[in-house]
């Protein structure tokens, strides 16, 4: 019995390596070029990853609502069992309007309400392509939380797939203990990219659509200017990042877009939008699907940019 017992276990561990070798060769075919966040914790991961280690313990599943008001009944008709669910409004007060850092107590209060540790692996999705997913991403790297995946496909791909769903509402879990640690280097303010305009460096990237881009459409009417950054190449995130179904191009299309603009691995990349959300999805593609070295969200974006001091802050058209 013993014997057998031993074997038992041999049989698991080999299992165990041939199901990650196999995610590792997924990852690899796809080309990206950085498929760990730290900790050696994939970036990206799979659904059928996901259903393989659904019940890990030392793992969080977080469902990231959209602006939607129906994002919240949407997750109660359908979602991955064991997921816990944070609102746009709580990912929204945390990263803030960018004229300050995001706020540090409110990220570790949601995280302890989650009860996410320091060292819990926490897989991020959501509905369709939903970019305040990966804004959770980048605020949690922001905050040095190591162990974080982005499931490409979110819900959608999961379901297709037609791994189990659960219905209602989100898990029961134990509050915990959260301390944070900012890490500026990856996070830029209005000051920093007005420094580094002309820059040869640096790049900027405007994730907005094309005639927000051009200044023909004012999408907030907050702002008082419109047009964008002088020197930035327009890649709207959702047609330049994601296929039809929601999931990621390949790091080889995304490579050659990218690299068409002038957006290189040698260049500091500025991504920024309306509010640093859809920057932050740019970002998680330039950092973690390509692995370029230096990336930066500017989290005001042009909703900071566009209300500045026209004299001091200019804007191309």
């Amino acid at each position: 019995m013993l014997l057998l017992h031993k074997k038992d276990k041999n049989l698991r561990k080999k299992i165990i390596t041939i199901l990650f070798s196999l995610f590792l060769l997924i990852s690899l075919s796809a080309g990206y070029q950085n498929a760990y966040a730290g900790a050696n914790v994939p970036s990206l991961v799979e659904t059928q990853w996901l259903a393989d280690n659904l019940k890990n313990p030392d793992m969080r599943i977080v469902y990231v609502g959209g602006f939607s008001p129906k994002s919240m009944a949407d997750f109660g008709g359908k979602h991955i069992p064991g997921s816990v669910y944070v609102s746009s409004n709580s990912v929204m007060k945390i990263l803030g309007n960018g004229s300050t850092p995001p706020d540090k107590a409110g990220f570790e209060a949601l995280m302890g309400r989650l009860g996410i540790k320091n060292d819990t692996h926490v897989v991020i999705y959501g509905s369709g392509a939903n970019p305040l997913i990966s804004t959770v991403f980048w605020l949690m790297e922001y905050f040095d939380h190591e162990k974080i995946s982005y499931l490409n496909g979110g819900i959608a791909k999961w379901t297709q797939e037609k791994h189990k769903t659960a219905t209602g509402a989100p898990a029961q879990i134990t509050a915990a203990k959260y301390t944070a640690v900012r890490d500026e280097s990856i996070r830029a303010d209005a000051d920093y990219v007005l420094q580094n305009l002309k820059n040869p460096k640096d790049i900027l990237v405007d994730t907005r659509g094309l005639d927000v881009y051009k200044g023909t459409r004012n999408e907030v009417p907050s702002n008082k200017r419109t047009g964008h950054i002088p020197g930035a190449v327009n890649l709207n995130f959702y047609s330049t990042n994601l296929k039809n179904d929601g999931t990621f191009k390949s790091a080889k299309d995304l490579k050659a877009v990218y690299e068409a603009k002038g957006v290189t691995k040698d260049k500091e990349a500025i991504t920024y939008c309306q509010g640093g959300v859809r920057a932050a999805h740019t970002y998680f593609v330039l950092k973690h699907l390509l692995g370029y070295p230096k990336v930066r969200n500017y989290v005001g974006s042009w909703g900071e940019w566009a209300n500045l001091d026209a004299a001091k802050y200019p804007i191309e058209k």
